[in-house]
């Protein structure tokens, strides 16, 4: 068989071709597919670091809360994690840019979580003083107690001292006199022939008093609600009491007897007639005496 050499060869250059084709092909597929592969790793890695820094600021909002002094730290960590993710949204897919934000963000979170433990001592750090303070104001509540108390007895204390220190009568007598003409003066008990009361009572010994000169009142109230010799009224504070008779008396804190005599002005009226003596406002004692 004669084979013509001009088309054996066309045949074997077209072969040749095909063959170069097909393994062109084959590698344009093959970097076709493992450029794509890498694009889709590349994005896949991207959208995992995007996430990643997602979760990190919103980690640092939950953290904005725990302690007021981290606030500015804080909120620099978040701005900048925030333009990181910013400019990896921007960027496309690299893997030097991917192991660069990488790094950055592991930075951050190293950085977030020392911020953490700042936190958490300065949370400690407040129960602690919130627990001593609390043991503090119980304390000085139970110590204003007691110096309320303290107050409450020494107010007492000085009441019963004061109540103490009051002198105390006893033994109140009031009789009746007339006078004669002659001026002999008898007791009696007729009321037309009075012509003085005579009031006498007895102040105990108290070695709480103190020894001075003290005013005593002597009140006499006929059958009339009147005041017999009424001398006035002496004011107080908050009171005034009508008097028939002053009399001042040197007190030393001893057993003393005080008699007083009171002229009536008038005729008197038959009937109970009631004595009260006091020291200032405060009435010592009372007695009465009927006259017929």
């Amino acid at each position: 068989m004669i084979v013509n050499p001009q088309v054996f060869n066309y045949r074997f250059a077209i072969g040749t071709l095909m063959v170069a084709f097909v393994i062109l092909a084959s590698y344009s597929y093959t970097s076709y597919t493992a450029e794509q592969s890498k694009k889709d790793f590349l994005n896949q890695e991207k959208k995992l670091l995007e996430n990643q820094i997602s979760k990190v600021i919103t980690s640092y909002d939950e953290l904005g809360g725990i302690n007021e002094s981290l606030k500015s730290e804080l909120d620099n960590s978040k701005n900048i994690i925030a333009q990181t993710q910013d400019s990896l949204k921007e960027l496309q897919a690299n893997m030097s840019l991917i192991y660069k934000y990488r790094d950055e963000l592991l930075a951050l979170k190293k950085q977030q979580s020392n911020l953490v433990k700042k936190g958490d001592s300065f949370l400690a750090l407040n129960t602690e003083l919130s627990k001593q303070n609390a043991s503090i104001s119980r304390l000085l509540d139970k110590q204003i107690d007691v110096i309320s108390n303290l107050k409450e007895d020494k107010e007492k204390l000085d009441n019963n001292i004061k109540l103490g220190a009051l002198v105390s009568a006893n033994s109140f007598k009031a009789t009746a006199f007339s006078i004669k003409n002659s001026g002999e003066v008898l007791e009696t008990t007729k009321a037309s022939k009075t012509k003085n009361i005579n009031v006498a009572f007895v102040l105990a010994e108290n070695p709480l008093a103190t020894p001075q000169e003290k005013e005593f009142y002597i009140q006499i109230i006929g059958p009339d609600n009147n005041v017999v010799s009424d001398k006035g009224a002496i004011e107080f504070d908050t009171s005034s009491l009508i008097y028939s008779y002053k009399t001042n008396v040197l007190y030393n804190k001893t057993t003393l007897e005080v008699s007083a005599n009171i002229e009536t002005n008038k005729a008197l009226e038959s009937g109970r007639y009631i004595v009260n003596v006091f020291d200032n406002n405060r009435r010592l004692g009372t007695t009465e005496i009927i006259l017929l």
